[in-house]
């Protein structure tokens, strides 16, 4: 089962006794998946649902919470995707009309509605039921051990936009962009997105996804730590390596003695601590010297054993 289904379970198990919420839930249910048909004159609905769990919320709303006779038919898909989807018909019947009008998707004319019913946008619960229904219909999030993203995907752009407006209601900034023919609203901020996680009452997937998160952050915070570490090192190997070739260049040439106190002493520190960093090399000197004091003497003997190569290319090319 895909994450976005699982978290579409947990949604779906939240029980709202209140009726106007039942109501705001099944009008964005209808919105998104329903289509109008006429039998033999009469007004008759139908809606189509991809997913079982939220096919068998949209019977029970309409049947044991609106009292329509309904009936549901399940269908193969047909091509590569050899899944089921869901049809739920609610044949001509009394109060078909009335319930559409209540749900704001119709007026008395029969003409379609594409705003949200202001009822609906008044009360705290119903703009959260209303919301319900939207992700439950045509929302989609992707697993937090991938990627954070949560998109919900309509047909017209105007109800896209008063959605939109209803997210802002929540102060949500959801983004808006076009896909082929549709219209997709779309959040890849994990803060936003486990709002909405919130106010749909996926409380459980919540967690989930908090939990991922901080591992994620601590994991990130671990690797960036242990690339530094691993860069400083490589950064001190390197520079100790050229410290102990000027250190056997002057060796084999001049000899260490012919360095000053001083620099002879750090020289056979070096060979004899080659990994030990230069804070180290400063604690073992007596008295001890600072980082910059054990640098400054480093830096002095690269510099002989530069002029000596110099000599001895010059020598070179004399001969």
């Amino acid at each position: 089962m895909s994450f976005s289904n699982e978290v579409k379970k947990e949604v779906i198990r939240k029980d709202n006794s209140n009726r106007c919420c039942h109501l705001a839930e099944l009008a964005a249910l209808i919105k998104i998946e329903g289509s109008l048909e006429i039998v033999n004159g009469n007004l008759a609905l139908k809606l189509k649902s991809q997913t079982a769990s939220v096919a068998r919320k949209i019977y029970t709303l309409l049947k044991e919470q609106f009292s329509f006779w309904t009936e549901i038919r399940v269908r193969k898909k047909m091509y590569l995707d050899k899944g089921n989807y869901y049809i739920i018909k609610v044949p001509p019947q009394e109060g078909i009309k009335e319930l559409l009008i209540d749900c704001g998707l119709i007026n008395e004319s029969y003409i379609l509605n594409y705003k949200i019913k202001e009822e609906f946008l008044n009360n705290d619960c119903c703009r959260k039921a209303y919301l319900r229904g939207v992700f439950l219909a045509a929302g989609s999030i992707s697993n937090p051990e991938s990627d954070y993203h949560l998109e919900i995907v309509v047909d017209y752009d105007e109800y896209a936009e008063e959605l939109q407006k209803l997210f802002a209601t929540f102060e949500i900034e959801i983004n808006l962009r076009v896909r082929g023919e549709k219209n997709v609203l779309y959040l890849k901020d994990i803060e936003e997105i486990l709002k909405v996680l919130n106010i749909i009452g996926a409380h459980s997937t919540l967690l989930e996804v908090e939990n991922l998160r901080v591992y994620r952050e601590i994991k990130n915070q671990v690797n960036r730590k242990v690339n530094c570490e691993t860069a400083n090192l490589n950064k001190t190997v390197e520079a100790a390596q050229e410290q102990l070739e000027a250190i056997e260049l002057i060796d084999r040439l001049k000899g260490l003695d012919s360095l000053t106190p001083g620099l002879e002493e750090i020289a056979h520190l070096r060979r004899e601590n080659p990994y030990a960093s230069m804070r180290e090399l400063g604690e073992m000197l007596e008295p001890s010297l600072s980082k910059s004091g054990v640098n400054h003497r480093l830096r002095r003997i690269k510099k002989q054993a530069e002029d000596l190569k110099e000599g001895q290319k010059f020598l070179k090319d004399q001969a």
